[in-house]
């Protein structure tokens, strides 16, 4: 009779208990769903970033080597830029800024030669599948390694690189 008794107590104990906690994994559960809907309308409103646009370019001349790469998201660009003349020290740095109304981006190259840092202003545009590349007189007015055009409406594109794959 005593494990009557005991077998009764328990089966009652642990059904009042899967009782009392049903309302409360409902609400967990409820909880749950509510913020996994949340989320999913955070998600369907949330502001779209235009997808990354990623290209790379290449320039051989003899043993010489210019190679870029650049993202595009938006109106930003980022991007890097290398160039490895045979047997001399190059230049290796990155790119930022933005891409014009035309179609130009208005970049600066923060690069490191001969164990210096230095800037440039660059100006470039992607055409008929190449990047082109404005060169013109180049000046640095504070004497601080940040070279800029001296008129950048007298540069001409005259460096060109082909597509390669990244």
């Amino acid at each position: 009779m005593l494990h009557k008794n005991l077998f009764s107590t328990l089966l009652m104990s642990g059904l009042m208990l899967t009782a009392c906690n049903k309302p409360e994994q409902k609400e967990a559960e409820k909880a749950s769903e509510t913020a996994v809907n949340a989320d999913t309308v955070a998600m369907a409103t949330a502001p779209v970033e235009p997808a990354a646009n990623k290209s790379c370019f290449m320039k051989a001349l003899n043993r010489d080597t210019t190679t870029v790469t650049l993202e595009v998201i938006g109106d930003k660009v980022t991007g890097s830029m290398h160039w490895n003349p045979y047997q001399k020290d190059g230049a290796i740095g990155t790119l930022t800024g933005t891409k014009n109304a035309t179609g130009e981006f208005e970049l600066m190259y923060n690069y490191m030669i001969e164990g210096n840092n230095q800037s440039e202003t660059k100006i470039m545009k992607i055409e008929n599948g190449q990047l082109l590349i404005k060169k013109g007189e180049l000046e640095d007015p504070k004497n601080d390694g940040n070279m800029r055009y001296k008129d950048a409406s007298k540069a001409t594109y005259k460096e060109t690189l082909k597509k390669v794959d990244c």
